[in-house]
């Protein structure tokens, strides 16, 4: 009974979490800038509070260069915000998120993935940039979908389990690793979709530092894997391409 209460907590605590699109992050709550006064960069908003669709510029007006835009909100409380991404890149464009005007790199190509776990302050600008250069040649587009913000790391998840299990890569197209550098004796591996529903279940018991996990069955689109030990769980999130 212990080992089923424990799960349907950590189950919880990932779902309650995830406001995604929602309150302090409604739509309502972003401002969409650019560099270009001619942009016609928009941000597709029908399908949250689930996923936004972000387009880029491609206003083939002749501005150039080093054209960006941006859709960006001011962060309320002090936490941690992950997302997944689906970004198609037609030209030279550029994905990035940005805080306070400073950007970093989600990807340079057409790619599928997810971030997790960004550290914010109260009062920060966070928003999603597009890179565009010029404003011609097909506009760059970025699907955000998971979006979720927590005042505590990992979803309440035990950050000791989490740092001594590796699942890698994040994102590919069903077939991952997974390595295991602490004590406690791992028990199961559980596969939910976004809205719960249980998908797949893996044996732990005989794990043995390192195994590859087959998930080439599932379709594609986000997951989260629940690994649970003796005595704690941790979360983690992977992209089937």
């Amino acid at each position: 009974m212990k080992k089923i209460y424990t799960f349907i907590i950590a189950v919880g605590f990932v779902f309650s979490a995830n406001a995604q699109f929602s309150g302090d992050y409604d739509p309502a709550n972003w401002t969409l800038s650019g560099t270009s006064a001619n942009s016609d960069a928009s941000v597709d908003t029908s399908g949250a509070p689930s996923t936004i669709t972000f387009y880029g510029n491609d206003s083939d007006f002749g501005d150039c260069c080093g054209l960006f835009d941006e859709y960006s909100v001011t962060v309320a409380t002090t936490g941690y915000i992950s997302f997944a991404y689906d970004f198609d890149n037609p030209d030279i464009e550029e994905f990035y998120y940005v805080i306070n005007g400073t950007p970093t790199v989600i990807t340079l190509d057409t790619e599928t993935g997810a971030i997790d776990d960004i550290p914010v302050t109260a009062g920060d600008d966070f928003g999603f940039r597009i890179f565009t250069d010029d404003d011609c040649c097909g506009r760059g587009v970025a699907i955000i979908s998971a979006f979720s913000f927590d005042v505590t790391l990992g979803i309440q998840e035990s950050n000791l389990l989490s740092s001594e299990i590796k699942l890698y890569p994040s994102s590919n197209d069903g077939i991952f690793n997974m390595s295991y550098s602490g004590i406690s004796n791992l028990k199961q591996l559980s596969v939910h979709d976004l809205s719960g529903k249980f998908i797949q279940e893996v044996n732990l018991e005989n794990f043995n530092n390192n195994k590859v996990i087959d998930f080439t069955n599932l379709s594609k689109g986000l997951y989260l894997v629940t690994i649970e030990s003796s005595k704690s769980f941790t979360t983690k999130k992977l992209v089937i391409k």
